[in-house]
């Protein structure tokens, strides 16, 4: 039976430059599509920058680091992380970017089959979304270094 955690004596680094350089890329595009996602909802923001951070640990620590404390990104991702839990402001700008959304694809659209099941979808991710509870106030502290 394999291991997913790679050995003790590894770490999550890869040692291969071309490993190392495909990981940073790959955390670099999850980061970029994670701000794209924060103003299109259809896209996990969250989920992205999650992945992003996971790929820049197997690649970069210095990359990393860096995403952890990005005053954008970092807090987000320290509330879920430790919480599973959502601040108030990305909850609104969240769902009020759904709504956004919903009018566009009802201009391009119209009152058809896909704008009800696209509603759908967006009514469902914006109850998971509202739903989530709020962090405490220790997600807003930045990490030390180590």
């Amino acid at each position: 039976m394999s291991s997913l955690s790679p050995k003790p004596d590894q770490g999550c680094r890869t040692r291969s430059p071309i490993r190392r350089g495909i990981w940073i890329a790959l955390a670099a595009l999850c980061f970029g599509i994670g701000i794209v996602g924060i103003f299109l909802p259809l896209l996990p923001a969250t989920d992205f920058m999650l992945l992003s951070v996971i790929c820049a640990s197997r690649g970069s620590k210095r990359f990393e680091r860096w995403i952890r404390r990005n005053r954008f990104a970092g807090p987000l991702i320290r509330a879920w992380e430790e919480e599973r839990a959502i601040p108030l402001p990305a909850k609104i700008v969240s769902i009020a970017m759904m709504f956004v959304s919903a009018w566009v694809i009802w201009i391009h659209t119209g009152f058809n089959w896909l704008f009800w099941l696209l509603c759908l979808v967006l009514v469902m991710v914006g109850a998971f979304v509202a739903t989530r509870p709020l962090p405490s106030s220790r997600w807003r502290e930045r990490p030390t270094d180590g």
